[in-house]
């Protein structure tokens, strides 16, 4: 349980707050490469807190802009790109890249005000069929890009397949990839029998926690007991400050993204990739709802049209609070725990229904809750640091410390989990640790 104190410092994440001052160290993914091209419309976005336009240049480089013009204020949204900057349409001011005013041509020609005008402006990277944005006081020389494994391997490895807004804080959405005991229970099937199309299962709903800090953040792994009699291992990575790892295999890495919009809204992505070999689904979302009653689908489901006006206009799930997530009473009789399509909306319907933000002074937490326990404080503990001596968070100048891999599989009994699992969860090698993963 944490204090009414400690849950302001870690979920608000705006301009001026620690959490947010934390936020800025790092790049953070935002856009497919695809979603803006030279000289296209602009894109609503907001990122922690602020109000931005996402655009490329005739070069092709992605830049985010403060949405209001400082003229009148007036959204640059209805202006348009223009060679190497982004024009007001109300009276044709044009901003460049790094914030400048290039261009005041409603003012005489001997003025020079446009030099003393500027905006908010952050530098644009594309690395992994993403692009990010940089946020903090390095404009001018920003750290390295982190160094996901996703981001290193030809673009035929990697697959982006869901992309969502969440209308709740960050913390308890990256809280709820923490969780690994709530697997076997709000994924599962009800039958045993049944294909695993429709849910999980495992026999043993409980697990015994290892916990280890790291330079990224932290590993843990949940031990399990195989009826066979191997020990079933899920291995998870958390990283600074918003990625979670949840149990790969030989054929798919997968990686969680909940960057904070603001303090109410998550952006979360999932990302997944092939070491050694290509992806065989396709390479980018494509949000469908099951054909039969209780089969599990990934992803979001399908969009909602357009949400004119709005941030992230087309990332607005139609599974979402005021459509009950598409639950289905006949799938949650006969089929699943929940009757919700995937295991994403399943997922995004209990952090939600906590509320915008939870009252993290009302919770009874257990022993299953080590992860989550664990990662609060270290959130907590390095934005105080930077706020008091202004400590470097992990990970913002050591792009390395992100190459990591999870995994999900049945050792013998007698195996040393880390020292089985070290080469494939730092990315030295590409064998799949001795045993293929449990079936389920």
């Amino acid at each position: 349980m944490l204090s009414s104190e400690e849950t302001e410092l870690l979920c608000r994440v705006g301009p001026g707050t620690p959490m947010g001052a934390l936020m800025r160290q790092y790049w953070l993914p935002v856009l497919y490469e695809w979603e803006i091209t030279p000289g296209s419309q602009p894109l609503r976005v907001r990122l922690l807190g602020e109000d931005l336009l996402a655009w490329r240049s005739e070069d092709g480089t992605p830049t985010f802009t403060q949405e209001r013009c400082p003229h009148r204020g007036t959204s640059m949204y209805y202006g348009r790109v223009d060679g190497e900057g982004l024009r007001c349409a109300y009276h044709g001011w044009m901003f460049d890249a790094d914030g400048q005013c290039v261009e005041m041509p409603n003012e005489r020609a001997e003025s020079d005000f446009k030099r003393k005008v500027r905006v908010a402006s952050y530098r644009g990277a594309e690395a992994g069929g993403l692009i990010w944005a940089y946020m903090g006081p390095r404009q001018d020389d920003p750290p390295p890009l982190p160094a996901h494994e996703f981001t290193l391997v030809p673009a035929e490895q990697r697959r982006h397949y869901r992309k969502a807004v969440y209308e709740c804080n960050w913390m308890q959405a990256l809280e709820g990839e923490l969780d690994s005991t709530h697997v076997y229970f709000l994924h599962a099937r009800l039958n045993k029998a049944d294909s695993p199309a429709y849910g999980l299962y495992h026999p043993d709903q409980t697990a015994l926690f290892h916990l280890r800090d790291s330079d990224a953040g932290l590993t843990y792994a949940a031990e399990r007991a195989e009826p066979g009699g191997d020990t079933y291992w899920r291995t998870t990575h958390y990283l600074f400050p918003f990625y979670g790892m949840f149990p790969g295999d030989a054929t798919k890495v997968p990686l969680s993204l909940y960057v904070p919009i603001d303090d109410e809204h998550t952006l979360h992505m999932g990302i997944e990739w092939n070491p050694s070999t290509p992806v065989a689904e396709p390479r980018w979302p494509a949000p469908t709802l099951p054909a039969e009653t209780g089969l599990i689908v990934e992803g979001m489901g399908p969009m909602l049209p357009e949400q004119h006006g709005r941030f992230f206009a087309h990332w607005w799930p139609e599974a979402n609070p005021r459509t009950d997530f598409l639950m289905d009473p006949v799938a949650k009789a006969t089929k699943n725990f929940t009757g919700i399509p995937s295991v994403r909306l399943q997922d995004a319907a209990v952090i939600w229904s906590m509320g915008s933000i939870m009252d993290r002074t009302a919770e009874h937490l257990c022993t299953t809750d080590a992860a989550i326990i664990r990662v609060r404080r270290k959130l907590i503990g390095a934005a105080k640091a930077l706020a008091a001596t202004g400590a470097t968070p992990p990970g913002v100048d050591n792009p390395e410390v992100y190459t990591r891999r999870s995994a999900n599989v049945a050792l013998p009994p007698d195996a040393d989990w880390e020292a089985t699992l070290g080469d494939w969860h730092h990315a030295r090698s590409a064998d799949y640790p001795t045993r293929e993963k449990a079936p389920r």
